[in-house]
């Protein structure tokens, strides 16, 4: 089965990794897939596969730990995540989804109602709560093609509005009470 490019690549990576995802000692010695055989795909404890069948015009999640085996009329969707600090769009290019708990840092520029410039290095964790045995669910967490990008865009914006409105001297004091306000909202 003939595979895209960038797919042929993520599951490359992932069979030189290794079941512990680290480099060293890789399962399979370099060389291309058996193009002839079905196409298998290991899928992570704790993440989630998407694969559509172009046939059937209909997708299925897969959770791991499981093993993935494509018919004949099906592909993975290749997610394409934000990455890098600041985040920049498709830095991250994945077969599966991690399910975390887990967490992204950015770098947001932000400015004072006295117009001193700042750099922020925020974190936010974060993880899925999806109900595996619903079909329906388990597809809206591949429904927002990078979220990663559209989280940290959204909070970025809810900082740097409620920064723009002190100054650097209240800022600098409460620093951590004015952030907690701008992302979770005052009565948080």
């Amino acid at each position: 089965k003939t595979l895209p490019d960038v797919v042929e690549t993520l599951i490359a990576k992932e069979l030189s990794a290794g079941p512990d995802r680290s480099s060293r000692g890789g399962s399979k010695s370099g060389g291309a897939r058996d193009k002839t055989r079905v196409v298998t795909y290991r899928t992570p404890h704790n993440a989630a596969v998407q694969i559509y069948d172009y046939k059937a015009k209909q997708s299925r999640v897969v959770f791991g730990p499981e093993l993935v085996m494509l018919g004949p009329d099906e592909h993975f969707s290749v997610l394409s995540l934000s990455g890098d600090k600041p985040k920049r769009p498709h830095v991250i290019k994945a077969l599966h989804l991690l399910l975390g708990p887990d967490f992204m840092t950015d770098i947001v520029i932000v400015e004072t109602s006295d117009h001193a410039r700042l750099s922020l290095k925020l974190s936010y964790n974060w993880h899925f709560e999806v109900d595996r045995e619903d079909p329906e669910d388990s597809t809206k967490i591949f429904s927002v093609p990078d979220f990663v990008g559209d989280a940290c865009k959204a909070i970025a914006s809810r900082v740097r509005g409620c920064v723009a409105s002190v100054t650097f001297d209240d800022f600098h004091k409460n620093s951590a009470l004015i952030i907690r306000e701008a992302v979770f909202g005052k009565d948080a």
